[in-house]
């Protein structure tokens, strides 16, 4: 009915469906980038437009790559939403050995843009230096998108800072979020073309009614899940270290590929047999893990990168389960709404005692659990719009064809 509607609209307003290429990270790899781009690019071929994603994603390591099964395949690319990849196995017998990711991506981008309205490149290394080839060769408007790291740790690389400011000078428009435009500025991005659009959860995919996934751990178990990369700065060595404090039968569930990562530390025999680890699941598959677990506890903490604001806590709250956050990601997520055992239950990693007493609250009181989910996902009610965000994308996307 949504996507009548929708198109109803357009033809009352005489628009029509636009078609865009997306140069970007896409699942099967992990992380911000590539969950972000699937719920755009899905959301804008419901609304009936055609949408390409140009992708090195099947060349993902294993340490980032999402574990995808038949019946993901499916739900992949759909009906407007169409995926391109690059071919793992061709040799190119370059001199030195390299991988020509850039130049992969370009091109299947030139080749995919006949007929296409716009470019849009998210990350700017490798995606958005491809965006710029096929910007020059194609003569289509490019949009830039940036996460923490390409603004922080690849700018301050200085072999890449010349290409990403002159990246930032030459593109059409540039997609900033409140607290990123000064650093973009400073990188090269004319004050013209810097458009504020912010991400927002897809609510209609997480909800509190969404399908659990089924884990396996015994029935009636609860599971406090933790979702990410095992590496400095996510506060995992805290969590251990509270998590063996705590009392009573749970399960702690990591959802990283990095399983041999999470084996090689030091746990507490009394904790061992509660760990649990799942590889990293597709966007889509998120909704029902989180489901899944009676919390996800998000315990991020000193990480290198001060712009990272991942979007796994807002996606929390909108399935209307208990979040367990860092002090840290506190100040990042929700403008400081969430307060501390009314939607959410914040600590600091470094508190042991602390940290412990909140994730045995989580395990010993369900209704607690439950009635704090429920008021995070009014939060999130209050904060997500993704149908204006998806419509801020149309607009810029249409006044760059223009």
């Amino acid at each position: 009915m949504r996507r009548g509607l929708h198109h109803g609209l357009r033809q009352l307003r005489g628009l029509r469906p636009m078609k865009t290429v997306f140069i970007s990270k896409y699942p099967p790899i992990e992380g911000y980038v590539s969950s972000c781009t699937y719920w755009l690019a899905r959301g804008l071929a419901s609304r009936g437009h055609d949408i390409t994603v140009v992708t090195n994603a099947f060349e993902v390591e294993d340490e980032h790559r999402q574990e995808l099964g038949s019946a993901d395949l499916d739900i992949y690319q759909k009906g407007r939403l169409r995926v391109r990849n690059t071919d793992p196995f061709q040799d190119y017998r370059l001199i030195p050995a390299a991988n020509p990711f850039c130049e992969k991506l370009a091109s299947a981008a030139i080749e995919a843009s006949e007929g296409a309205d716009v470019l849009d490149a998210w990350y700017y290394v490798s995606y958005g230096t491809a965006g710029l080839l096929a910007k020059l060769a194609t003569g289509l408007p490019l949009v830039l998108r940036h996460a923490g790291s390409d603004i922080g740790r690849l700018a301050a690389n200085p072999h890449l800072r010349p290409l990403i400011s002159a990246m930032l000078r030459k593109a059409d428009a540039v997609v900033a979020t409140g607290t990123s435009r000064p650093r973009l500025m400073g990188l090269g991005a004319r004050k013209g073309n810097l458009h504020t659009i912010g991400v927002s959860v897809d609510t209609g995919a997480f909800h509190p009614s969404a399908e659990p996934e089924k884990l396996d751990v015994p029935d009636g178990v609860p599971v406090i899940s933790c979702i990410g990369k095992i590496s400095r700065g996510k506060g995992i060595l805290q969590l251990l270290a509270a998590a063996a404090k705590v009392r009573g039968d749970f399960r702690l569930l990591f959802v990283t590929s990095d399983i041999e990562g999470l084996r090689r530390m030091t746990v507490h025999s009394r904790l061992r047999k509660k760990l649990v680890s799942k590889r990293f699941v597709p966007p889509w598959r998120m909704p029902g893990l989180i489901r899944a677990s009676r919390a996800v506890v998000l315990p991020e903490h000193g990480f290198l990168v001060p712009g990272h604001s991942p979007i796994l806590p807002r996606e929390v709250l909108a399935c209307g389960s208990c979040a367990i956050i860092s002090r840290e990601l506190h100040r990042k997520v929700a403008s400081g709404a969430l307060v501390d055992g009314e939607n959410a239950l914040i600590i600091d990693p470094d508190d042991t005692e602390g940290f412990a007493s909140r994730l045995s609250l989580a395990v010993r009181d369900e209704d607690a659990a439950r009635r704090i989910g429920a008021l995070g996902h009014k939060l999130s009610a209050r904060i997500e719009d993704f149908e204006g965000y998806l419509s801020a994308n149309e607009r810029l996307y249409r006044a760059l064809a223009r």
